[in-house]
């Protein structure tokens, strides 16, 4: 601009010295005419990339964004580009990049100076995070946000800005249930018709509020024709959300076939667009149907994947949801171990919501503040601005006598402007001696760079050792590892062989013990019941019947013969359950082989009196069918957890052994001696015995003994 003063009042260069101020002010404005052509350039820029990402383009949007980032030279534009990113990863529904991005945004507004402009993009930022809360289930954050995005334009004319916060205050509304609310901002969203998304949600959420009304086919109409318009249009999103309020429909007047083919209509939609949200409210949707068929495996399927991308992208709303119905699913199939764990689930979602809403309300008052502290700032810059304008009028009024007194001067400059060019014819000389000085200059400053190329190769050969050196070293250190990885897995393999040792001598010794016990009771039966009836036998060839003497003698010796079987009877049960502490001997027992194998192990009985005074015949088998399942299970399952239940009901006794190994399928396996042995005495017993077992899936054994 100085050159151009120059160039054009050559001649009045002193009368340019005493205007200077003037041309000073000149300078000012076309600064900010240049600044004006910027912003209109920059934004054309980001409206291209706002279009690359209403075309689907989001990878191209995303890259050429951050690109231009980097250049951008306006406040205007950096907020626009923060925008953009916010609403990429609302496409994405990335709700911690999307939240991140708006607030970025709504922090660069604060600097933009054009008033109109700040507000606008301000109710944008608002939106966006207004739909990010939305979208975590935080509705009153999110009634917060839209309402201050159409209080900060309400007073410009009603365009986008306002529109679209309004469609998110609608939106809310209907989920808080104020439809009277809901319908009144719907209606008015639809007088807006420069914007095809805002006018089809609006018909859509409309739909949504008469289904509630239960007029579902006039919600079904709307559904459908939006559903129209938007596969005309390529609008997936859309399309989606109409086929899954159709499904509803269809379902509240039980038309489930009709539902079902929306919902997987819906559901193809979403995996090819990438609409998560969606995609979980369906898979609950078709869930909650099954659920109500009794399908409840197939139904825990669908909850399960609604649970997984809720999880995956932080749908706090759902995740709580999914948890309260998987735990009825728990409930219905009698698995209350699991519900329990759900339950808890479900409570830990629920007070990570409410933590998240007291957290926003705290930022909302600091938001509330520190726009106050800024409305204060703007008016006493408003103040100075006034004041500045009062200076510039008394300026131009100097500007205008100036203007007078040149005419005057006018001649008395011509004289002078001679003797400046001597003066300039000089100064061109000073320039010519300073341009060989500066060449002088610049041939010092290439030897200069030549030696410090030289140096830089000799630090690079210096280098390039060190780096080896530091490789190899690495290399080695790194082999180490992998030697010290292998001795420990070695060592851990050493452990596991010696705990399998001392799992193997526990029941070898108990099989011992077993055995001699056997050889015991042989050893009793041959010696004492063999004789005694051999005797008998005898007496019986060799007397007559008519002795009443010799009758008395054998009935004794019968006698004798029955009690000693009896003793040995009694002596089969293990001698700790002979004072009606059966199951408290069967716990010990499973407690200590669970401690030395390292199990889980649980165990309870009801009524322990009850089933500690069961015949003890019944209770020795029971003893030795529990005996064989804990040693089956340490040997073959590779179980961490087994459960023991014994039950009494009327005259059935009931056994629940449960453990969680590695299982098998029951219909394919081969019976070692172990279960043939259970079963031979559950059949001795007239039991009977359910095994229900697949693969990596565990076992249950169920017995069922009558008591006479």
């Amino acid at each position: 601009m100085h050159r151009f003063i120059v160039k054009t009042h050559f001649f009045f260069l002193l009368l340019f010295f005493q205007n200077h101020l003037n041309a000073q002010e000149i300078e000012v404005k076309n600064i900010t005419l240049n600044h004006e052509n910027l912003v209109a350039l920059e934004k054309t820029q980001t409206d291209n990339l706002f279009d690359l990402l209403n075309n689907n383009e989001l990878e191209k949007a995303h890259h050429q964004a951050k690109r231009l980032l980097k250049v951008l030279k306006t406040k205007e534009s950096y907020v626009r580009i923060q925008l953009l990113l916010s609403h990429y990863y609302n496409k994405k529904t990335v709700l911690d990049s999307m939240a991140f991005y708006a607030d970025k945004a709504l922090k660069g507004t604060e600097s933009i100076k054009n008033d109109s402009i700040r507000r606008i993009l301000a109710a944008s930022s608002y939106n966006l995070l207004g739909l990010s809360s939305n979208k975590r289930g935080l509705y009153e954050s999110s009634k917060k946000y839209h309402l201050k995005g159409i209080e900060i334009v309400e007073k410009q004319k009603k365009g986008y800005p306002y529109y679209v916060n309004l469609h998110g205050l609608a939106n809310i509304y209907s989920k808080l249930s104020d439809k009277e609310n809901a319908i009144k901002y719907f209606n008015q969203c639809l007088q807006y018709k420069e914007d095809e998304e805002i006018v089809i949600g609006s018909y859509i959420n409309l739909g949504s509020i008469y289904v509630e009304n239960e007029d579902y086919e006039t919600s079904n109409s709307y559904f459908k024709k939006v559903k129209a318009i938007c596969k005309e249009k390529n609008n997936w999103q859309c399309q989606a959300l109409s086929a899954l309020n159709i499904g509803v429909n269809y379902v509240s007047i039980d038309n489930i076939p009709e539902a079902l083919k929306y919902y997987n209509e819906c559901l193809e939609i979403c995996k090819k667009d990438k609409l998560y949200i969606i995609q979980v409210i369906v898979n609950q949707n078709i869930g909650e149907i099954l659920f109500s068929q009794n399908k409840y495996q197939e139904a825990e399927l669908y909850y399960l994947n609604a649970l997984h991308v809720a999880l995956e992208y932080d749908f706090l709303e759902q995740q709580k949801n999914i948890y309260l119905k998987l735990k009825e699913i728990a409930v219905a199939k009698g698995d209350y171990k699991n519900a329990y764990g759900l339950m808890t689930r479900y409570s830990e979602v629920k007070d990570s919501i409410s933590k998240m809403q007291n957290d926003q309300d705290i930022n909302e008052l600091d938001i509330k503040f520190k726009t106050l502290q800024k409305e204060n700032e703007i008016k006493d810059l408003t103040l100075k601005n006034n004041n500045k304008m009062l200076l510039l009028k008394n300026q131009e009024r100097a500007i205008e006598n100036l203007n007078l007194q040149k005419a005057i001067e006018k001649k008395q400059n011509e004289n002078e402007v001679l003797k400046l060019q001597e003066v300039t014819q000089n100064k061109v000389n000073q320039i010519n001696l300073l341009q060989k000085d500066k060449e002088l200059k610049e041939s010092e400053i290439l030897r200069e760079k030549q030696v410090r190329n030289i140096i830089i190769i000799g630090f690079l050969v210096l280098l390039i050792p060190v780096i080896a050196l530091s490789f190899v070293y690495y290399q080695k250190q790194k082999a180490q590892l992998l030697i010290n990885k292998k001795q420990q897995e070695i060592s851990a393999q050493k452990n596991k062989a010696l705990l399998k040792d001392q799992e193997l001598k526990l029941v070898k010794a108990e099989i011992e013990g077993q055995d001699k016990e056997r050889i015991r009771i042989a050893q009793e039966l041959h010696d004492a019941v063999g004789g005694n009836l051999a005797a008998i036998k005898l007496q019986l060839n060799n007397s007559t019947y008519g002795k009443e003497n010799e009758i008395k003698r054998i009935n004794t010796q019968i006698n004798d013969t029955y009690n000693q079987i009896r003793s040995i009877s009694h002596n089969l049960l293990p001698k700790r359950f002979h004072q009606d502490n059966f199951c408290e001997f069967v716990e010990e027992y499973q407690n200590k082989l669970a401690e030395a194998s390292h199990i889980q192990s649980y165990f309870s009985a009801h009524p322990r009196n009850e089933i500690n005074k069961i015949d003890e015949l019944i209770l020795n088998e029971v003893y030795h069918i529990i005996q064989e399942l804990i040693t089956n299970t340490i040997k073959h399952a590779q179980a961490n957890n087994i459960e023991l239940q014994l039950n009494l009901i009327g005259n059935l006794f009931n056994i629940i052994f449960e453990d969680n190994g590695k299982g098998f399928a029951v219909e394919n396996n081969k019976e070692g001696i172990g279960l043939t042995n259970i079963k031979n005495r559950i059949h001795q017993l007239n039991g009977n015995l359910q095994i229900d077992s697949t693969p990596n899936r565990g076992a249950i054994f169920n017995i069922e003994i009558p008591i006479i």
